[in-house]
C-alpha cells in the first residue's frame, strides 16, 4: 500500500513539473524568435541585412496588413506569407514594431482608410462549376514610421517579399533622397521609359526604388550631378568625341557607370549580320578592358529564338536554339552579384579582354565566362540557325569573358587632350568655350560594368537590379533578393557519367540483394552447424 502511494506521488510530481517547464519554456519563448533553418544559404530566414535594419529602430513601426480573405489560387497562400515575414521581422524589432491584419473587403471606412494609404482594390477572376465571376480583393501593406510611410499596394508573388519589405524600411530609415539611375539618349539607344517587351518589367522594377531620367551627353552639359548611375544600352551610331569627354568626366568624379554595347546585330530579314560601331573603344581601352569585335557561338548551351521555317507550302514562326544566344552558367563564385544566380543569357554577345597590366589603382572582376565548348568568330556574315550546324572557319574555340566589374580610381581619357566642342545643334542659345580648369585629370574611387552585349539588359532582369545595388554600393540587399532566385537547376551529366549512373542503376539493387541473400545463407548454415 505504501508502495503504491509513493509511486502515485511520484507520478503526480513528475506531472507537475512537466506543467510548470511547459509554462516557463513558453514565458521564455514569448520574448525570444528561435528558428532552425536547414537551408545551405538560409533561404527561409531573415538575411543578416535585414535583421540589422530591425535594429535599426528607434520609434515604433507599423505595419497595417489589408488583405482580402479567402483568396483563391494563385494568391491564397500570400497574406499567410506576408504575415509570417512580418512577424518575424517583428521578433528582431525589440519590441518596436506591432503588426495588424485587417480584411477591408465591402466595409467603407475600413476601405477608405487602405485607400488613404494607397492601397487600392484589385479584380480577381474567380471560375467554378457555376460559373465566373470578378471579385474585388485587397492584398496591400502600409509600414508608417513616425511621420514616414512606405507601402507594397499589392502582394501579387512573394519571391522577392523578404526583399521588397526591406527596401521599404531602408526607405522609412534613410534621410537620403531616392537614388536617380539615367540612361544615354541621343545615339539610337533604347528609351527605358517608353520600350516595350522585357524592358517594361526592368522599367517599373527600377521605377519602385529609383528615379529613372534619360539623359543626352552631346551638348555643353554633362551627366547632371543627382545622376548616381549611368546606363549605356546599345548604341547604334558612334558617340561623339563630346558625349564621350561628358561621360569620362562622370567616372572621373566617382560615378558608377555601365556599358553595353553591341558590335554585331541580326538583319532577321536577308539573315546577314549587321555590323555596329558605337565609339567607345578608345575610352574603354583607357579604363582597361575592350570589346572585341567577334561573336561569341555556343552550340551547346543556348537561348532559343523565333525564326521562319518553311512547313510544306506555309512559313511558320518555330522557336529554335541558337547558337548566336549563348548560355553563361560559369559565373564568379565570388561575386554578391551572380553568385546566386544559375545562368545568364548573353544575345548577340562579343567577347571581353582585359589589359594586362591594368590601369594602376584598377582592380576587374570577371562574372561571367562563355561555355567550355564555345567558340568565337571574326567577321560573321550570315545569322541563320543553319549556319552553325557546322563549325566555321577561323572559328576560335574556348571560353572567353563576357562580362565584368572594374573599381578604382583612373586618370582622364582626356587629360592631355583638349575638351572637345559641343555639337553646336544640341546647344541652346550662345556657346562659350569650356574653362579648361574645369576638366577633371584624375579621379575618385568609381564603378565601371562592360558587357559586350546590348540585348543582355532585357534577359536577365534580376542581374540587373542586382547590378544597380552593386553601382550604387548598396550591395547588403543584394543578398537579400539573391535568396529568392530559382534553385539552380541540376547539372546536365556527361555521356560517361551517364552510362555510369545507369549501370549503377541496373546492377546495383540485384548485387545488393545476392550480396544479402549470401549473408543470410552463411548465418544459417553456421547455425544449423
Amino acid at each position: 500500500m505504501h508502495l503504491r502511494r509513493a509511486l502515485l506521488l511520484n507520478a503526480w510530481i513528475q506531472l507537475a513539473l512537466v506543467i510548470a517547464i511547459v509554462i516557463l519554456a513558453n514565458t521564455w519563448a514569448a520574448g525570444r524568435f528561435v528558428r532552425m533553418d536547414l537551408t545551405a544559404d538560409k533561404r527561409y530566414s531573415l538575411d543578416l541585412a535585414t535583421r540589422a535594419l530591425m535594429y535599426q529602430l528607434e520609434k515604433p513601426l507599423y505595419a497595417k496588413v489589408y488583405f482580402t480573405a479567402d483568396l483563391k489560387p494563385p494568391y491564397n497562400n500570400n497574406e499567410q506569407a506576408l504575415v509570417d515575414k512580418l512577424e518575424e521581422m517583428r521578433a528582431y524589432s525589440r519590441g518596436l514594431m506591432e503588426v495588424t491584419v485587417t480584411d477591408p473587403t465591402n466595409v467603407k471606412p475600413l476601405e477608405e482608410e487602405a485607400r488613404r494609404f494607397g492601397i487600392i482594390s484589385m479584380q480577381q477572376g474567380y471560375r467554378d462549376s457555376s460559373g465566373s465571376e470578378l471579385k474585388k480583393v485587397f492584398m496591400g501593406v502600409a509600414l508608417v514610421y513616425g511621420d514616414r510611410q512606405e507601402v507594397l499596394p499589392a502582394v501579387t508573388q512573394t519571391k522577392t517579399l523578404e526583399y521588397d519589405l526591406a527596401r521599404a524600411i531602408q526607405n522609412l530609415l534613410s534621410d537620403e533622397p531616392r537614388p536617380t539611375v539615367g540612361y544615354v539618349t541621343g545615339h539610337g539607344e533604347p528609351d527605358l521609359l517608353t520600350a516595350g517587351g522585357p524592358v517594361e518589367t526592368l522599367r517599373a522594377k527600377l521605377r519602385d526604388e529609383y528615379d529613372l531620367v534619360p539623359v543626352g551627353i552631346d551638348g555643353k552639359e554633362g551627366v547632371p550631378e543627382e545622376v548616381d548611375a549611368l546606363f549605356v544600352i546599345g548604341p547604334q551610331r558612334p558617340l561623339p568625341d563630346r558625349a564621350l569627354y561628358h561621360l569620362d568626366q562622370y567616372l572621373m568624379r566617382g560615378g558608377a557607370m555601365a556599358a553595353f554595347l553591341t558590335n554585331t546585330k541580326p538583319n532577321l530579314r536577308s539573315m546577314r549580320a549587321q555590323t555596329i560601331y558605337h565609339g567607345m573603344e578608345g575610352l574603354l581601352g583607357h579604363y582597361g578592358v575592350k570589346v572585341n569585335r567577334d561573336v561569341i557561338i555556343d552550340r551547346k548551351d543556348s537561348g532559343q529564338m523565333d525564326f521562319p521555317v518553311r512547313q510544306g507550302k506555309v512559313i511558320r514562326q518555330t522557336r529554335v536554339n541558337y547558337p548566336l544566344i549563348p548560355r553563361a552558367s560559369r559565373l564568379s563564385p565570388d561575386s554578391l552579384v551572380v553568385k546566386d544566380l544559375d545562368s545568364m543569357l548573353f544575345p548577340f554577345v562579343s567577347s571581353l579582354t582585359l589589359a594586362d597590366p591594368l590601369p594602376l589603382d584598377v582592380e576587374a572582376e570577371v562574372l561571367a565566362w562563355s561555355g567550355a565548348q564555345s567558340g568565337r568568330v571574326r567577321g560573321l556574315r550570315r545569322v541563320d540557325p543553319n549556319s552553325f550546324r557546322v563549325i566555321a572557319p577561323g572559328e576560335e574555340p574556348g571560353s572567353y569573358p563576357l562580362l565584368v566589374n572594374l573599381t578604382g580610381e583612373w586618370s582622364s581619357f582626356f587629360a592631355d587632350k583638349p575638351i572637345p566642342r559641343p555639337d553646336l545643334a544640341a546647344v541652346a542659345g550662345a556657346y562659350s568655350p569650356d574653362n579648361p580648369a574645369s576638366k577633371l585629370r584624375q579621379g575618385t574611387e568609381a564603378r565601371l560594368v562592360v558587357a559586350g552585349s546590348a540585348d543582355f539588359v532585357a534577359n536577365n532582369i534580376p542581374f540587373m537590379l542586382n547590378q544597380v545595388d552593386w553601382m550604387l554600393q548598396d550591395e547588403s540587399l543584394i543578398g537579400i533578393r539573391s535568396k529568392n532566385t530559382p534553385v539552380p537547376k541540376l547539372r546536365p551529366m556527361e555521356a560517361s557519367e551517364l552510362r555510369n549512373a545507369k549501370l549503377a542503376n541496373l546492377l546495383l539493387g540485384p548485387a545488393l540483394l545476392l550480396l544479402f541473400g549470401g549473408i543470410r545463407w552463411m548465418v544459417r548454415r553456421r547455425t544449423e552447424s
